[in-house]
């Protein structure tokens, strides 16, 4: 029997939650960066990343950035899967 691969695939929606007024909004995980701030549609104010966290998608969704998951791939020496 062979070995099952293992593979890391990138997700295209995170949900993100307003730290101010706690709504919750869909946006598009981007390929090339991560983002460093949300803008909320309902109150309008801007939620900045954590200093602990690398981006907003990593702090407030219970997703990871494509940087972050290219990384935790490699370092498990899984294949990475990219949206088609």
């Amino acid at each position: 029997m062979g070995r099952k691969k293992q593979f890391i695939k990138i997700p295209s929606l995170a949900n993100i939650k307003c730290q101010h007024c706690g709504k919750k909004s869909r946006r598009k995980v981007p390929e090339d960066s991560s983002p460093p701030y949300f803008d909320c549609d309902k109150c309008g104010k801007r939620t900045s990343t954590p200093v602990t966290s690398c981006c907003i998608i990593c702090a407030f969704t219970n997703t990871k950035c494509v940087p972050s998951l290219v990384m935790e791939a490699k370092s498990k020496g899984l294949t990475f899967l990219k949206r088609q």
